[in-house]
């Protein structure tokens, strides 16, 4: 038995072509050819293959037809003659090595392009067999990202949204983007709308009654885990005031980032938007923390960021400044479509302002959804006054909202309870708001959205699982949309 197992391994570890592997020793670290920034695409156009043994689930992807074809001797018999994706067998500008690693114990093949993760593996019983191929950590236009999961000790890839969800029905478990590659020949980036075109993401209003001693915080946050499998959820956002106010302990902070981090957990990407409670604008009590500097203090999300970083998001594809997450933008497929959640600082700058024009712009095939603290006013009109910031949202309307033809949505809160309005951009399309606050002192909301792509039709609702209540007036059902493709 033991004998067959080395032989197994040495079959499946074929040399790719302009690639060395490693069998023994030490893990080659996973480093950056090149700058993610100017990815070659044209150099991904090998296909990599995905082999599955039917009699205990194990997998391995390869580059390599030959190493296809010796695989299913050893009961690697399915996956098709079609490839998962097109990767490099070779280095070129912004590509980093992936890495196969392999657990004879359990018969399972991994695959990873994260250096860390590489150097533990041989912890955890695993022998690293050096470079399978070279692919992008990081997004672009041209790339699909490749999601990882796993189930019983055992790894699997998939990336459109048929084979997502065929997975995750199956009860394997996603651990997210595992890197980014071009599509198979044939296949598109957005994936295919008549395959899987219906999905969920999920927006948390104003938390900051829930970042005291109960843990209506964290029991939402379970609850999409729980159920992001029903709800097919993809992603989730907030729309500020995550807390109340800040302390030297803070406390508050230390109660909504243990909130979080089931997501993180989970591999479920998200984004938090800035209120005017999270900056330092807002003192102990919720007054003004210093009035003669309450415009400064406003831009001052210094503990923000010390708690919530990019990396905790976990898909953000751009920021406006390094490291903070005050203006950012997270990029994810769905429902056959590209999706960009665009997270805007309350009453922003004329510069976030002419960022995310750019950003938006360079993006024409992505739905863009923008999530911001202050939008619509407690009786659904678009707010007028820039508070104490810079740009009223009625400026960003005029700016940015309804200026490009991919803007879909626009996410808010900071007053009222729930208001949605429709609008209609210079181009013709129609843009959805929700505002959704609800500031509840004994529950914890949560506005779910699901979309059909295929349908062109928009559900949503707002429920409480710490109280089981659905709040009526604010469900709805769009139809007649008609998403980006």
């Amino acid at each position: 038995m033991f004998r067959s197992r080395v032989l197994l391994t040495a079959v499946l570890a074929v040399t790719l072509s302009g690639a060395s592997l490693v069998l023994a020793g030490a893990p080659a670290a996973a480093t950056p050819v090149a700058g993610a920034a100017d990815i070659s695409c044209a150099a991904l156009n090998d296909p990599v293959y995905q082999r599955v043994k039917p009699k205990n689930d194990a997998s391995l992807l390869t580059a390599s037809t030959k190493e296809v074809k010796s695989a299913a001797a050893y009961g690697f018999t399915e996956g098709g003659d079609e490839a998962l994706f097109t990767a490099s067998t070779k280095a070129a500008a912004g590509l980093v090595e992936v890495h196969r690693l392999y657990r004879w114990k359990v018969q399972d093949f991994d695959a990873s392009a994260d250096a860390d993760e590489i150097a533990k593996a041989a912890s955890d019983g695993y022998v690293d067999q050096g470079i399978s191929f070279y692919a992008s950590t990081e997004p672009a236009d041209c790339l699909v990202p490749v999601y990882r999961y796993t189930a019983k000790t055992r790894h699997r890839f998939a990336v459109s949204t048929t084979e997502r969800k065929a997975l995750e029905d199956a009860g394997w478990s996603s651990e997210g983007i595992a890197f980014y590659a071009a599509p198979a020949a044939g296949e598109g980036t957005g994936g295919g709308a008549d395959d899987d075109p219906s999905f969920s993401f999920a927006v948390y209003p104003d938390t900051q009654q829930e970042v005291g001693t109960d843990s209506r915080f964290i029991n939402r946050t379970n609850w999409l885990v729980d159920h992001r499998s029903e709800l097919d959820l993809r992603f989730v956002t907030h729309t500020g005031d995550v807390v109340n106010w800040d302390t030297d302990d803070h406390a508050q902070y230390e109660v909504a980032s243990k909130a979080m981090k089931p997501l993180e957990s989970a591999h479920i990407p998200y984004s938090l938007a800035i209120g005017n409670h999270d900056t330092q604008a807002t003192g102990p009590g919720g007054g003004a923390r210093d009035p003669k500097r309450t415009r400064v203090l406003q831009r001052d999300t210094t503990t923000f960021n010390d708690y919530f970083t990019a990396a905790r998001y976990g898909g953000v594809s751009g920021a406006f400044e390094k490291d903070k997450v005050d203006n950012v933008y997270s990029l994810y497929e769905a429902g056959g479509r590209q999706w960009m959640v665009l997270v805007l600082e309350l009453w922003p700058r004329q510069s976030v302002v002419d960022w995310a024009k750019q950003v938006v712009a360079d993006h024409p095939d992505a739905n863009v959804v923008v999530v911001t603290h202050d939008y619509l006013s407690a009786t659904g009109g678009i707010e007028q006054s820039a508070g104490y910031g810079d740009t009223s949202p009625q400026s960003l309307y005029d700016q940015l909202i309804s200026q490009y033809p991919n803007v879909r949505m626009v996410l808010s809160g900071h007053v009222g309870v729930t208001a949605h309005r429709t609008d209609t951009g210079k181009d013709g399309n129609k843009i959805y708001s929700f505002m959704t606050t609800i500031h509840s002192g004994n529950s914890n909301p949560v506005r779910l959205f699901t979309i059909d792509t295929k349908a062109g039709t928009l559900k949503t609702w707002v429920y409480a699982p710490w109280t089981d209540k659905t709040w009526g007036d604010a469900t709805e059902t769009l139809t007649g949309i008609d998403w980006v493709e």
